[in-house]
């Protein structure tokens, strides 16, 4: 099964290119028994194509197995019971993780810490704070690697002995940027560095906007602690809205190029940090937030696509982000802006990862 998912992998075909294979009736084994032919079926175009003769040729996947195993590297499929059932929410879930640490699962609750590079020292203090309330509350924490503010929810996370993963935008085998080779070896200590391309693979642009889709797959609450108008934790953030979990953004200075971003982010309706208490409040937590509120409030009139996804939701139940921007065709963006709007005034929760329910 491993051998398949690598050559797909290696490809950039993620979860639906097995919707493909299980349309025509087929298993990811015929990817290499029915050659070509099926290749160009289920859209893999000429470059991947190429690609796959040659790795098929020179025995590329068998090796990287070889290596994976003298690294001590984990390879887990999408099909492996390991697999984080929470990234099977994504559309476009990836094939196979490459993993390397002392624990591979996480909490059910698991946060995701994201934020610019180039961050205020204010920024990296409350991303060490959140690192820290994160693991004292046995809520794993989740993020990139990457300089700034991911460097500091990590750190903070270990220093109260909690549980932390990093999803890398290179190889697993790779350290980028070099000067968190420690940092890197501390987090294996307590849980696990993640990566979707193979050993070898560069800190190439586009990796990174590519792997914030599993930092949002594998949280349940995303935060964005600091961000300018055009950054990665932006990404993350809308995949995570469109895959139906919390958004959650530090309010910063308005005079900081540095928090437009995250600023603009609570505008659209992402719920404002500002207390960690408020936080790490449980499931469902939403409903709650304004239960003194006036009757006069809570009856104010729906909108009408506040109506719709009600509607939706009476007549189906739970559903996602996703499920309810297809019924109601709408976008992720707007559905997300509602059901935060339909939240906050306690008629509907979220009843768990990537799901809404009415309140009864």
């Amino acid at each position: 099964m491993i051998r398949p998912m690598l050559l797909l992998a290696r490809i950039q075909h993620d979860a639906r290119a097995l919707e493909k294979l299980e349309e025509l009736g087929l298993g990811p084994e015929a990817v290499i028994t029915d050659g070509p032919a099926l290749w160009e079926k289920i859209g893999i175009g000429e470059r991947g194509r190429s690609i796959l003769n040659e790795s098929l040729a020179s025995g590329w996947a068998e090796r990287e197995m070889e290596a994976s195993e003298r690294l001590g590297v984990r390879l887990i499929s999408i099909k492996d019971p390991s697999y984080p059932k929470s990234l099977l929410e994504l559309r476009d879930a990836p094939l196979l993780l490459y993993a390397r640490g002392k624990r591979f699962s996480l909490q059910q609750r698991v946060v995701g810490i994201v934020g610019t590079r180039t961050c205020s020292p204010y920024a990296t203090g409350v991303a060490r704070d959140l690192g820290r309330a994160s693991a004292e509350r046995n809520w794993s924490v989740v993020s990139g690697g990457a300089r700034g503010v991911d460097g500091a929810a990590h750190a903070g996370c270990i220093e109260a002995g909690g549980v932390t993963a990093a999803v890398l935008g290179t190889g697993i085998d790779i350290v980028y940027p070099s000067e968190h080779a420690e940092l890197f070896e501390r987090i294996m200590s307590v849980g696990a560095l993640f990566s979707e391309f193979p050993l070898g693979s560069g800190g190439d642009a586009w990796h990174f906007p590519k792997r914030n889709r599993i930092i949002a797959g594998l949280s349940f609450r995303t935060v964005v602690v600091e961000a300018p108008e055009k950054s990665g934790a932006l990404v993350t953030a809308r995949c995570a809205a469109e895959a139906g979990r919390e958004v959650w953004a530090v309010p910063g200075r308005i005079t900081d190029a540095r928090s437009r971003g995250s600023n603009k982010l609570i505008f659209d309706g992402a719920f404002p940090l500002t207390d960690f208490d408020t936080f790490f409040e449980g499931f469902g937590r939403q409903k709650l937030l304004f239960k003194d509120d006036s009757e006069e409030e809570e009856s104010a009139p729906l909108n009408e696509q506040e109506k719709i996804l009600i509607a939706l939701l009476t007549n189906n139940g739970d559903r996602t982000i996703d499920n309810l921007a297809s019924e109601a065709k709408m976008s992720a963006a707007d559905v997300f802006r509602t059901m935060s709007m339909l939240t906050l005034r306690g008629l509907v929760y979220s009843s768990g990862a990537g799901r809404y329910r009415m309140v009864d």
